[in-house]
Formats: C-alpha cells, sequence, structure tokens
C-alpha cells in the first residue's frame, strides 16, 4: 500500500514542476507583474497543489481532479492578468490540467478541462473587450489551445483504453489454463483463499475436489500428446455440464483438475459422483475434502490430495470422501 501510494505521488510529481513554472521565471527580464493578483495566483496554485497531493495520496477518485484542474486553469487565467494579460508564455500551461485530466480522470471531466482552456482565453475578451490588454488576435490563439488541448486529451484517453483493454487481456491470460480455457492453478488457490475469508466471516461451509485421470500417461504414451489434450479437453467440458452452479472446476497442471464446491460433504457427494460417471472417454479419481474453518488452505488441499491418492490406490475411477471415508464407485 505505501509502495502504492509512493507511485501515485511520482505521477503527480511533472504537474506540481509544471504549477510552480511560471513563478520560477517570473525574475527573468520581461513584463513587470502586478504584486497582489500574483501573490492571488500563487497562493491558489499552492491551494491546487496540495489538494491534488491529497487526492493522490488517499486514493480518490480520478473525478475528483476536476476541482484542483479548474483551480490551476484560474491561477493561470489571474497570472495572465498579472502580467497585463498580453504574457507570452503564461497561455500554454492551461494545457497542463488538460492532461492530468486526460489521465486520470473521465471524458467528462476532460471536457470540461478544455471548455476551461476557452475561457482562460476568452473570458477576458468577454468581459473587457479587445483592446491593448487583451489584444483580438486572442480569439484565434484561444481556439489554437482549445483545438491542442481537445485533441491532445482525446488521444491520452485512447491510450488508456487502450492499455486497460490489454492490461485486461494479459491478467485473463495469466490466470486462465491456456489449453483449456478453465481458470488455472493461480486462479483458483485465489478464489480458495477468498472462499475461506468469506466462509470465515459467513460460518459458510465449502469443500475441495482433486481429480485425476486415470493412466493419463499411458494414454499420452499410446496415443500422442494430442490425443492426450484432447482427452482433458473433452472431459473438463463433460465436467462443466454436470457440476453444479456455482462450482469452479480449474485445471492444475498435467491431468490434475480441482473444484471448488459450496456445501458440505453430503451436498457435493452427488456432484462429484457425476464427474466421475462422465468421464466416459476415459476413467477419473477424485478426492474430497471439506474446510475445517480457520485452517489453511494448503491444509485443505493436502487432505483432498491424500484422499485422491486413496482412491487411485484401490484402483481408480472412484470417489474418495472424507466424512465417512466414502467410496462412490462405479
Amino acid at each position: 500500500m505505501h509502495a502504492d501510494r509512493n507511485d501515485r505521488m511520482k505521477q503527480l510529481v511533472p504537474f506540481l514542476v509544471a504549477a510552480t513554472l511560471p513563478f520560477l521565471v517570473m525574475p527573468l527580464p520581461g513584463p513587470a507583474f502586478e504584486l497582489p493578483l500574483t501573490a492571488a495566483a500563487a497562493g491558489l496554485t499552492l491551494v491546487v497543489a496540495a489538494a491534488s497531493a491529497i487526492i493522490f495520496w488517499r486514493r480518490l477518485p480520478g473525478s475528483w481532479l476536476l476541482g484542483p484542474a479548474l483551480g490551476y486553469l484560474l491561477a493561470v487565467a489571474v497570472l495572465r492578468e498579472a502580467g497585463g494579460g498580453n504574457v507570452s508564455g503564461l497561455g500554454p500551461l492551461a494545457i497542463v490540467p488538460v492532461v492530468g485530466l486526460a489521465m486520470y480522470s473521465s471524458a467528462r471531466a476532460l471536457a470540461v478541462g478544455v471548455l476551461g482552456v476557452a475561457l482562460v482565453y476568452w473570458a477576458p475578451l468577454l468581459l473587457a473587450g479587445a483592446g491593448t490588454r487583451y489584444p483580438a488576435s486572442g480569439w484565434r490563439i484561444g481556439l489554437l489551445f482549445v483545438c491542442i488541448s481537445a485533441v491532445l486529451g482525446a488521444a491520452i484517453l485512447q491510450l488508456r483504453a487502450q492499455l486497460r483493454r490489454q492490461t485486461e487481456r494479459m491478467s485473463a491470460l495469466a490466470l486462465t489454463d491456456e489449453l483449456i480455457g478453465l481458470p488455472n492453478r493461480r486462479a483458483w488457490l485465489t478464489a480458495l483463499e477468498r472462499a475461506a475469508a468469506r466462509a470465515d466471516r459467513s460460518g459458510e461451509r465449502f469443500c475441495v475436489a482433486l481429480i485425476d485421470v486415470d493412466a493419463f500417461k499411458t494414454i499420452n504414451d499410446a496415443n500422442g500428446h494430442a490425443a492426450g489434450d484432447a482427452l482433458l479437453v473433452s472431459l473438463a467440458r463433460r465436467w462443466q455440464d454436470v457440476l453444479r452452479r456455482g462450482d469452479v472446476l480449474a485445471r492444475l497442471g498435467g491431468d490434475e483438475f480441482g473444484v471448488l464446491m459450496p456445501g458440505q460433504l453430503d451436498d457435493v457427494a452427488s456432484a462429484t459422483e457425476r464427474v466421475r460417471a462422465g468421464a466416459t472417454e476415459s476413467t477419473c479419481s477424485i478426492g474430497v475434502a471439506e474446510w475445517r474453518g480457520g485452517e489453511a488452505v494448503s491444509s485443505l488441499i493436502a487432505r483432498a490430495d491424500r484422499l485422491l491418492y486413496e482412491a487411485k490406490a484401490n484402483g481408480g475411477d472412484r470417489v474418495r470422501l472424507e466424512a465417512a471415508v466414502t467410496a462412490l464407485a462405479g
């Protein structure tokens, strides 16, 4: 959590630098700035920086950034006024909050930010009229920066969307078995941890069933790995058809599968027997253990694995339940 907050604060640093940049260049030769307005812009900038830091540090929603973004645009407008209106180099700073909104907020917030850029340039012309302080060229310059802000913001939003889709695809691949399309061991263990945490809070019961295809190595050696893979795909589809809604079937590796099954042993017995009977192309062995409140998930899996070994040692093609060590054989 602390590392994540540090990363978020690092993302904020470029914007804080941009916020202070105008005040760093003021001592350079150029137009004189009116002190009261400059102080007001500086104070508003500090408020914006503090609000932005709080939002990033507390991991608040991106929509909260709209307030600091509009505050920053107001500070730019006040600073332009402090420099006599026609101050080269300050106007483009209005793009900075637009970039921030595009990176961390929504399209709606971005649209409001672009409107804010328009107001920075055009509001003085509407209120005071074109003149020496704000020349008529401000309309064209304002339109230019509004277009730049809109195009740049839209491009960043598109990149964000593409990155999010790519990240989601990569996450799905990392949690999915490539051959069968079922959850893999990592995804299944995560589901077990969540089920155990939920059961600790609510008192719910759940079981784990481990499934192993009997003599799979012999099948592979006799028919080739392609045939073995086809068999696993076929069996997985049959098992998904006979399992209950809410049961989570996963491929743990090789010919070993696992099922997270809500309920007590008595509730899952018939479902595991349907799994065994559904393996028509080859027989399978199943070990089933019920979670004991407060125990580690690894302990539950170890007990189910021992029951699976007993089922295979007794000839296979059977379900070994933990309760009364009942064998349901065909």
